[in-house]
C-alpha cells in the first residue's frame, strides 16, 4: 500500500509550504499531496483554503491579492517561530522542486469563489510545461474540474474526491472518466473499498490517523492512504514491504 504525504508533512511542519513538503521527502513516502487555489494575477498557488486566515499571518481572500502581494505574507510563524519567513508556494516552485523527486503528486484544485475560466487550463499547462504528466493525478470534490481536464489533457490522471459512498461509484467514475476516488476513511466507507479495487476502480483513503486503520485499508485493497503522519506509515508499511 502506498503513503501519501497528506499537505506534506504537516503534523511537524506548516501546511502546504515548501518546507513541509522536503520534510516529507526525508521518508519513503510514494506520493505528496496539496491543495491549488488561483491568485488575482491568475497563478496557481499552494494553499488549502480559500482565504489566507488560517495558515497566514494576513487577512482575506487569495484570489483578492496578486502573487506579489500574498508572498508579503508569513506562511510559517503561524506554525513555530523557527519556520518565520515561510512563503506561499506557487504551483511551478512545487513542480521545479518535485521535477528532482519521483514520487506522484496528488494535485486538489480547491472550487474557487468566483466564475473563473482559466484556473484548470492554466494549472494543466504548468504540468506540461515541467513534464510531469505521468507523475501527477488531479482530484477536486468540484467534479466539474475533473471532466473539463479530461478533455484539456485525457492522459492526465483524476481522481473524484468525496466525503461519503457514492451511489454507484464505479459507473460514475466511469462518466466523468475518473479513474481513482479519493475518500473520507470511515466504518461505513470501509465496507466499498474492496468492492471498487476490484471492479478497477483506485481507491485512496484520507483521513486515516492510526496504524489500526492503515492495516484495515490495507486488508480491503485501498491502494493508497493519504496521511498526516508519513513517518509513521512509512516506518511501518516500507519496512513491512520489505
Amino acid at each position: 500500500m502506498k503513503i501519501i504525504a497528506h499537505r506534506g508533512n504537516k503534523r511537524h511542519a506548516p501546511e502546504n509550504t515548501m518546507a513541509a513538503f522536503r520534510s516529507a521527502s526525508m521518508y519513503p513516502v510514494d506520493g505528496i499531496e496539496f491543495d491549488l487555489q488561483f491568485t488575482k494575477d491568475k497563478i496557481p498557488v499552494v494553499i488549502h483554503d480559500s482565504t489566507i486566515d488560517r495558515t497566514t499571518n494576513g487577512r482575506g481572500a487569495v484570489s483578492s491579492y496578486t502573487l506579489s502581494e500574498l508572498q508579503q505574507f508569513d506562511a510559517g510563524v503561524l506554525f513555530d517561530e523557527t519556520f518565520f519567513g515561510e512563503r506561499i508556494p506557487t504551483f511551478s516552485e512545487v513542480l521545479t522542486w518535485a521535477s528532482h523527486e519521483t514520487f506522484q503528486l496528488h494535485v486538489e484544485l480547491k472550487k474557487q469563489t468566483t466564475q473563473e475560466n482559466d484556473f484548470v487550463k492554466r494549472c494543466i499547462e504548468e504540468i506540461i510545461e515541467y513534464d510531469l504528466l505521468d507523475r501527477a493525478v488531479i482530484s477536486s470534490f468540484y467534479h466539474p474540474y475533473l471532466v473539463e481536464v479530461k478533455k484539456l489533457c485525457p492522459d492526465l490522471h483524476t481522481a473524484f474526491l468525496t466525503k461519503v459512498p457514492i451511489l454507484r461509484a464505479i459507473k460514475y467514475a466511469k462518466k466523468i472518466e475518473a479513474e481513482a476516488i479519493h475518500i473520507r476513511h470511515s466504518y461505513h466507507a470501509m465496507r466499498y473499498y474492496r468492492r471498487w479495487a476490484k471492479k478497477g476502480l483506485t481507491v485512496r483513503a484520507y483521513n486515516v490517523h492510526t496504524i489500526k486503520e492503515a492495516f484495515r485499508c490495507a486488508a480491503r485493497n485501498v491502494d493508497a492512504i493519504i496521511t498526516n503522519d508519513p513517518k509513521t506509515m512509512t516506518d511501518t508499511f516500507k519496512k513491512k514491504q520489505e
